[in-house]
């Protein structure tokens, strides 16, 4: 599966990381990387044929403004701004409050005869950037059976832009599951999280540099913490994770014995108050690890993450991600999790906390924990 993602030949992968300042000093190079989906710059093609596609980047571009409180003419003024940054001027796109308003009609059922029906390469850049997203959400991706896949390492500043469109996806989801190798960050301490990445992904093969890796699973945390840990959060949250995994991690076994107790014994007392607060809707389902079959459709994978049917998102272990929207993907990805999600170790949130504390006990009273059992149970998952 990860091969046939990863060398998928889309220009959903060619735009995967091109909407930062100061990367399109042409429109010729940015008609090269977008091409077909959303037509030639100079001959000024529709981003899409139908009017449903319109609406949707129109919706989408208003409930970014709607987050970042602009309003139209505020947000002609960063496009303004941005435009020129992004092009050389004898090409800058003229993102006017005029233009802006043509463009957001396009959300009515029946847009105004003035409404927009062409959106530009070189505007989608520019409003992408401006708004902090990137343009293969702008623009969907519903219809293309191709997943976008980024190469973090090559462009990990595109982090908030990534965590801004996961969160669009779940401000409209019931709930959003994770299965992953690892706890998620939302339910582990920030110390336990810095040391973590720190000897984890400072651990990667054939990466000569891992900092900037390090620092962007740092700030993905940030991002993670501060968004899921709101009371009355409108969508629950459910972590998924195989027993041999969570007590590998969990207790500081093999290479992660760089953690130290103190930081385990403490982020096992996060986990616990954050699963014991109702308001925060936080699950914690530890697996068991006998579901073979569906264990290892996730062999390639670091996590894997559905917001209901709406959209999926995955790590590589090359520590690539990959999203897609399009049924094909996050339909499938939500019902395997919701299969991972009946073969569970423990059924309620008392059960959950006296098996954490059972492995706080283990650590408070000797060793952090038997390497060789845990690998002997987890060898089919690594």
């Amino acid at each position: 599966m990860y091969v046939a993602h990863y060398l998928a030949p889309t220009i959903c992968h060619l735009l995967a990381g091109s909407s930062t300042p100061g990367v399109f000093k042409s429109l010729a190079g940015l008609a090269s990387l977008i091409g077909p989906v959303v037509g030639n710059v100079t001959s000024a093609q529709p981003i899409a044929a139908s009017l449903a596609r319109l609406r949707q980047t129109a919706n989408r571009i208003y409930s970014r403004m709607r987050l970042l409180g602009l309003n139209e003419t505020q947000l002609s003024e960063r496009c303004s701004l941005a435009a020129i940054q992004l092009f050389e001027d004898a090409e800058v796109p003229n993102l006017t409050r005029d233009r802006v308003s043509k463009i957001l009609m396009n959300r009515r059922d029946v847009p105004a005869a003035s409404a927009a029906r062409i959106i530009s390469q070189a505007e989608l850049a520019v409003l992408s950037n401006v708004l902090a997203v990137s343009v293969e959400w702008l623009i969907g991706q519903e219809e293309n059976r191709d997943p976008v896949v980024w190469n973090v390492l090559a462009n990990p500043d595109r982090v908030v832009e990534f965590e801004h469109m996961r969160e669009a996806y779940e401000e409209r989801c019931s709930e959003n599951i994770v299965w992953s190798r690892s706890p998620v960050y939302a339910f582990t301490s920030e110390a336990f999280v810095r040391a973590f990445n720190q000897v984890h992904f400072g651990k990667k093969p054939n990466i000569p540099n891992p900092r900037p890796l390090v620092e962007f699973y740092n700030s993905m945390a940030r991002l993670r913490r501060k968004w899921i840990l709101r009371p009355n959060r409108s969508f629950k949250y459910t972590s998924l994770i195989c027993r041999s995994h969570f007590e590998h991690v969990a207790c500081g076994a093999g290479y992660l014995s760089a953690i130290s107790k103190t930081i385990l014994i403490g982020n096992l007392d996060v986990m616990m108050d954050a699963i014991r607060n109702p308001s925060l809707r936080l699950e914690l389902v530890i697996l068991n690890d006998a579901n073979d079959n569906a264990l290892e459709a996730l062999r390639d994978y670091e996590f894997l993450g559905a917001a209901d049917n709406l959209f999926s998102v995955w790590g590589y272990r090359n520590a690539d991600v990959g999203w897609s929207e399009n049924p094909s993907y996050s339909k499938v990805h939500r019902q395997l999790l919701d299969r991972l999600t009946k073969d569970r170790l423990c059924h309620n949130v008392r059960e959950t906390v006296d098996y954490l504390k059972s492995l706080q006990s283990r650590l408070r009273s000797g060793p952090k924990i038997d390497v060789a059992s845990i690998d002997s149970s987890a060898r089919m998952l690594h």
